[in-house]
């Protein structure tokens, strides 16, 4: 019925097409008369147009070459761009790599400094001052080298090279922490101290062992990571002197793994460049090396930018550095500049005596096409009138079919929206759905794009406007009833932006359901427009069908749960419990889950009926499904399958976990009384179990008879208690068929 209904809109949009294209005018003269001359005007003029003014014609053509001239000066221009910027992308690249490579180098070279040192032996029994001395000039060797210290195996620094940055005891940094690990030399990264000056430095550890391979204490070096930078900077000095100009903006980064700032070329504030939204951070932990075109962050202007990885050897966790090397998008466009700005003159020289011609032949051609436009436009419109009610009454016929096939009550009210906006043109529709009949909403459904219709609707205390609508004689609501309702509550009318609204309620067992309200009706020609008459009957009419379809399914529903369910506890009857036993077991089967059921009986039960009476019985039963559905878990089925029999399905429950839900369920029932009118009654409650694994698959047949043979033991037992068969024993198997 869906697809009707869509056919039917579809064949809608098709004949308003056709008729568009006159072929509907020529085949009804007679009651157009005027037709024939319609069209004589629309294929002839044109022609006769064309021969009165050939010189026109010349210049259209002339100032079409000309553009073509443009478009192909411009794509030349556009190619010879996009190639300066590969190849300076790629020479950055190379820039970037190389420089990567000589940061590499230095630090590897600080790093076998350190590991050389650790193997000294004059490191070790050495007095503190000849060890200072010596460490001193290793530092005066590399100017990157801040300090360097050695300590004894508690921490203690027995020598440095500025004891000015350090405290006399070192056990509680992580450096010295880390060595007692260590086997080797180990580079940390990038972090601050009381060593560097808490400003960012990268730290060399190594470990001091004797031949015995005793930690005797450790060695550190801090090296300030400016000092080496060399590279980089050199690699900027020379991009500027080779590549470009010396006024060229070229900068760098470099950043961590995690893309926190490293070491910049500029003054630039420290954070994380990749949280910060900066590309080219995020791709130089992807990939090793490349170049992109993306926005600086501190100036906002476009950049190209090479990366590059620096893998730090022998650090621990393993660290990796991304080199930034980006100049200005303007920079390398700087030698082509002259040629766009003599290409864009030469543009403006042409374009201006053909932008005067063009403008002239539209103005008249805009004319005679507007003319023969409103001509076509009366047409269109008388036939619209003639087939309106036709089309209308069509709509309503697919609609009461659309609305009866609809099974689900939110399908239904969904294609109530459909179905009403579709015909009424509406461009926003909105379904509001109370509660009982409290006028409180619980759902808001809507249909259509119109944002400022949306807001003014929401803004309507939706418990007034009914009332409104129950003043209505036919429940309509119009756009005057709102604006008075806004008047009445001070309410600017700015706040309600709505050009047309009619609204109409839903009402089902003599209750209000809903309302249904439409806005911004717009008509075929993108105007703003009014609801018709005809678009509110429709609208009634709809809502009609509506009501009874949704009471239709109201019905089918509580019949459907009638026959699932057992009348006196609500669980599910004898026939549906074993149904969803055998969809448990496929899902089991499927899953390879143990699945338990469990069997309970009520004890003496037959004696609380002939000594109370049925009435006391039927509480008990009642109470007794009520407790067992609260000790049950949320996906846990409970089903009543005899007299005072109930039949449980666990999904997911092993054996190790079966007794434990099992008491949970008696415990329920035999723990606490039961209150009647003649006092609290005490009922005990029998439980087997079994469970169905994939380890001992059984039928449903056999399962069940494991769980009443279970039943069987705690019963011959004296009652009150629970039993499981975890699997079908040969010996239990002949007891089960005796009992059976």
């Amino acid at each position: 019925m869906i697809d009707a209904a869509l056919l039917s809109l579809s064949h809608k949009r098709t004949s308003r097409s056709r008729m568009e294209n006159q072929t509907p005018i020529a085949k009804t003269p007679s009651v157009f008369g005027h037709a024939p001359s319609l069209i004589s005007v629309t294929t002839n003029r044109f022609p006769v147009w064309m021969s009165r003014h050939p010189i026109q014609w010349l210049v259209s053509v002339a100032a079409l070459i000309a553009l073509l001239t443009l478009l192909c000066l411009g794509w030349i221009a556009y190619t010879v761009q996009h190639g300066l910027i590969q190849s300076s992308g790629e020479r950055l690249v190379q820039a970037a790599t190389h420089a990567a490579q000589q940061l590499d180098s230095s630090i590897l070279e600080r790093y076998r400094d350190i590991q050389l040192l650790s193997t000294t032996p004059m490191v070790q029994g050495q007095s503190p001052e000849a060890l200072k001395a010596y460490l001193r000039r290793l530092a005066r060797s590399h100017p990157a080298y801040r300090w360097i210290g050695v300590t004894d195996s508690q921490g203690k620094i027995i020598a440095s090279t500025d004891p000015s940055l350090d405290s006399p005891d070192q056990s509680r940094h992580l450096w010295v922490q880390q060595a007692r690990t260590l086997t080797d030399a180990n580079i940390l990264d990038a972090q601050t101290g009381e060593t560097s000056g808490e400003t960012l430095a990268i730290t060399i550890v190594a470990p001091l062992h004797s031949p015995d391979r005793k930690f005797l204490g450790a060695i550190s070096a801090v090296l300030d990571i400016p000092s080496l930078m060399t590279p980089l900077n050199t690699t900027v000095d020379t991009l500027k002197s080779s590549e470009w100009t010396g006024k060229s903006h070229v900068e760098y980064h470099v950043v961590n793994k995690n893309g926190d700032l490293v070491a910049s070329s500029t003054v630039y504030e420290g954070g994380n460049l990749k949280q910060l939204g900066l590309p080219s951070a995020a791709l130089v932990k992807q990939q090793e090396r490349g170049f992109i075109e993306e926005t600086d962050l501190h100036r906002g202007i476009s950049v190209i930018t090479a990366y590059a990885q620096v893998a730090v050897a022998n650090t621990a966790p393993p660290q990796s550095w991304g080199i930034l090397i980006h100049i200005d998008r303007e920079n390398v466009l700087t030698p082509i500049r002259s040629f766009l700005k003599e290409l864009s003159v030469l543009a403006i020289l042409i374009l201006l005596p053909l932008l005067g011609l063009v403008l002239g032949m539209t103005k008249t051609l805009h004319e005679e096409l507007s003319a023969t436009k409103r001509e076509f436009q009366r047409a269109s419109d008388a036939e619209t009138v003639l087939r309106k009610r036709t089309e209308t009454l069509h709509a309503l016929i697919v609609a009461a079919q659309c609305l009866a096939a609809e099974q689900h009550i939110d399908g239904l009210l969904r294609q109530l929206l459909h179905l009403a906006k579709q015909n009424t043109g509406a461009r926003y529709a909105a379904l509001v759905i109370y509660e009982g009949n409290t006028h409180a909403s619980i759902q808001f459904l809507t249909a259509g794009t119109d944002e400022a219709a949306a807001h003014a609707i929401r803004l309507i205390p939706f418990s007034q406007i009914t009332q409104e609508f129950l003043r209505q004689g036919n429940g309509v609501i119009r756009l005057a009833h709102l604006r008075a309702h806004w008047d009445a509550s001070e309410l600017p009318q700015e706040h309600a932006p709505l050009t047309s609204f009619l609204g109409v309620q839903i009402r089902c067992h003599d209750q209000s359901f809903g309302h249904l309200s439409l806005a911004n009706k717009a008509t075929p020609h993108g105007d703003k427009g009014e609801f018709s008459a005809m678009d509110e009957q429709l609208l009634i009419t709809l809502v009609a069908q509506a009501g009874t379809a949704i009471q239709n399914l109201q019905l089918l529903h509580d019949s459907k749960q009638q026959a699932r369910h057992d009348s006196l506890t609500g669980l599910l009857n004898h026939s549906t419990t074993l149904t969803v036993l055998t969809q448990e077991l496929l899902r089991a089967e499927r899953s390879r889950q143990p699945l338990a059921i469990l069997i309970a009986d009520l004890d003496h039960f037959k004696q609380v009926n002939d000594t109370y009476g049925h009435l006391i019985g039927d509480l008990v039963l009642r109470e007794t499904a009520k407790r067992l559905r609260e000790a049950s878990r949320l996906y846990d089925l409970v089903g009543r399958i005899g007299g005072e029999e109930f039949l449980i399905v666990v999904p997911n429950c092993d054996l190790d976990a079966l007794r434990e839900c099992a008491e949970r369920f008696r415990s329920s029932i035999s723990n606490q009384p039961f209150e009647t009118q003649n006092g609290p009654l005490a009922v005990t409650v029998s439980i087997g179990a079994t469970v169905w694994s994939s380890e001992h698959p059984v039928s449903q047949d056999l399962l069940r008879k494991m769980a009443d043979y279970a039943l069987y033991r705690v019963k011959h037992n004296g009652r009150n208690g629970v039993d499981i068969v975890p699997h079908p024993q040969v010996v239990e198997m002949n007891e089960m068929r005796k009992t059976a």
